[in-house]
């Protein structure tokens, strides 16, 4: 049966208006090769995307669309081995501020949080009638619309308080391949706090905060139909080779 895409809102120029909307700074422009080294691996309209306009940071840093080489080392240390999740298949498109990673995988989309040990997947899905329910332009625009607006904060303290202009202020802004992260880590004790702040290199803080220990892959259930709530999140497993 021939796939049929849901028209949607996403699909309309959302690209345009989040440029619009939301400043884009450190722009980095790919060349031909660069481009085409990724085609039939990336969203063709991921790709426009950057020969129109680069790679680039988005609201001051807060998330940054790159080029997948740049995280690649993180990917193939953490999943190395992994049963289920293969990271030859993974291309790493951006990351947030905070070391958060968004990985292109297929039919599904991998949000990578290894300050926190979590993995997770989110599935394209598919209806009753097995047609594909979200197109590769609204599974982006999912993603990018909860990512670029400074509304939205990439990292909360302990108090809830957004930690992004906290650490804009204190530390300044960041260059390519480099985060905030903190010292020590959240996983040895840490507190969730701006003194504890750093500016840190992207790919070896966060293999330094896998080799701590294996992140968690958990699994969300939305609420069922006239159910009230988000839904659950429940631990699967650990990421990497499973003990027989």
């Amino acid at each position: 049966m021939a796939e049929k895409s849901n028209y949607n809102i996403f699909e309309i120029k959302w690209f345009d208006e989040f440029r619009s909307a939301y400043k884009i700074d450190n722009v980095i422009r790919p060349s031909a090769a660069d481009v085409e080294a990724y085609r039939g691996k990336l969203p063709d309209f991921l790709l426009r995307f950057w020969t129109d306009h680069g790679w680039c940071s988005w609201s001051d840093g807060q998330y940054w669309l790159c080029n997948t080489s740049l995280p690649k080392p993180v990917l193939d240390y953490v999943f190395r081995g992994d049963p289920e999740l293969d990271p030859k298949e993974m291309y790493a498109f951006g990351y947030t501020a905070f070391g958060e990673i968004d990985i292109w995988y297929g039919d599904a989309m991998i949000r990578l949080n290894l300050p926190r040990g979590e993995v997770a997947v989110d599935n394209r899905g598919y209806n009753e009638e097995y047609q594909r329910r979200w197109t590769d332009e609204v599974m982006l625009g999912l993603c990018f619309s909860g990512r670029f607006a400074p509304v939205t904060p990439p990292w909360e303290d302990e108090n809830q308080k957004n930690m992004m202009p906290q650490a804009l202020e204190t530390l300044g802004p960041l260059a390519w391949g480099q985060i905030y992260g903190f010292a020590p880590a959240l996983g040895l004790g840490g507190r969730n706090i701006l003194k504890n702040l750093q500016k840190m290199p992207l790919v070896e803080h966060l293999v330094f905060l896998a080799s701590m220990e294996p992140p968690t892959y958990y699994d969300y259930t939305p609420p069922a139909r006239g159910e009230r709530g988000l839904g659950t999140v429940t631990p699967r497993r650990t990421i990497g080779p499973q003990s027989r």
